[in-house]
């Protein structure tokens, strides 16, 4: 029994620790699908979001809110626990500590020796309990540690994110779409004044597909404004860089450039999914050539020039298949608004359910 418990803690910790070391250390996004981490926040989350979908639309946003932050302290909270629960049975398992009597005592000599308490109701009286007692110890202050020079980074990466937020605007107070964002940055159909939008929000899709690999949690993080976050921004600029493709002289500038970075970061986030129930709906609205053509003609009517219809088209729907499904995956996975809304609106809406 004293060799089964043995093993059983010695695995405990050492599973804790590759998770550890995988989440806080390493920047692979590789890993297996059962590393606790993921598993707690796949479970977690899943929870949460059938919670969420029974409150109001601004109360609901509130609690997805605060799931990531504690989300971290829960995750830390289940780390510690393992730990000392791994040791207690290693404890129990070899003796040598003065005053364990039992599996519960070797628990609590665990938790005594992992913070550093020190109360001395229990002592070590063998060597191994002794050098084992100081590698728990170690094992308290390196997990602290890492936790706490974790979440400068993981908070600065937050926060980068979502400064650039602020800067999608198209100068009014409804809902962002794509021709929106078109028409409110450029004058008479000129869309070389678009690059260097494009070019910006290119590299914040870079700097998202950096850190989200780094800090995976970061795509539960929610912006603090009602009616905005971060994937169905990225959604409406990747859609309106979309759109420049059917206009003549942008083809492999930086609009270009730009959906791709988007493709690569969609893939990245999306690589286990199952797309096939999207992509089958999706396709369908695809058949209604008439709402192409619409959009076709009043991008005309503003003055763009545009490339011929049918060669427009084939490839503007090309290069969105490559990505649409995966958006539309990550909106409902993640619960996110459908649609980037302008900042007064989102203000003046949590601002209606405050006084309600």
């Amino acid at each position: 029994m004293g060799l089964v418990a043995a093993v059983v803690g010695v695995v405990i910790v050492l599973s804790v620790v590759a998770d550890m070391v995988n989440t806080l250390v390493t920047t692979s996004t590789g890993g297996s699908r059962y590393w606790l981490t993921r598993r707690l926040y796949e479970i977690s989350w899943r929870f949460v979001r059938l919670l969420g979908r029974r409150l109001t639309e601004v109360g609901r946003e509130r609690l997805y809110a605060t799931f990531a932050p504690v989300s971290i302290l829960l995750l830390l909270v289940v780390w510690v626990a393992q730990q000392i629960v791994g040791f207690g049975l290693i404890w129990w398992a070899i003796g040598g500590v003065e005053g364990a009597a039992s599996l519960f005592d070797s628990v609590y000599f665990s938790g005594v020796v992992y913070f550093t308490l020190g109360f001395g109701e229990l002592v070590p009286v063998d060597v191994v309990p002794r050098i084992g007692a100081l590698v728990e110890a170690l094992f308290g202050v390196l997990t602290t540690a890492l936790v706490i020079g974790y979440l400068p980074a993981l908070y600065g990466a937050y926060s980068e994110r979502e400064r650039k937020l602020l800067t999608l605007d198209d100068g009014q107070e409804d809902r962002i779409t794509p021709q929106s964002l078109l028409l409110s940055r450029t004058r008479r159909g000129d869309i070389s004044q678009m690059f260097a939008f494009f070019a910006s929000w290119e590299d914040w899709v870079a700097g998202v597909i950096e850190t989200h690999s780094t800090f995976p949690m970061l795509v539960l993080f929610r912006s603090k404004d009602p009616g905005q976050h971060w994937v169905t921004a990225l959604g409406v600029v990747t859609d309106a860089a979309l759109l420049c493709q059917m206009m003549v002289g942008a083809q492999d500038r930086e609009p270009y450039w730009m959906v791709r970075r988007s493709i690569r970061l969609f893939e990245q986030l999306t690589e286990e999914a199952d797309l096939a129930s999207y992509r089958a709906e999706i396709d369908k609205g695809y058949e209604d050539a008439e709402l192409f053509r619409d959009l076709y003609d009043g991008l005309i009517h503003r003055g763009f020039e545009m490339l011929p219809y049918e060669e427009a088209r084939a490839a503007t729907v090309e290069l969105r298949r490559k990505y649409d499904a995966r958006l539309e995956y990550l909106i409902d996975g993640l619960d996110a608004p459908r649609g980037f809304w302008g900042h007064a609106i989102g203000h003046r809406a949590g601002s209606r359910e405050s006084e309600g």
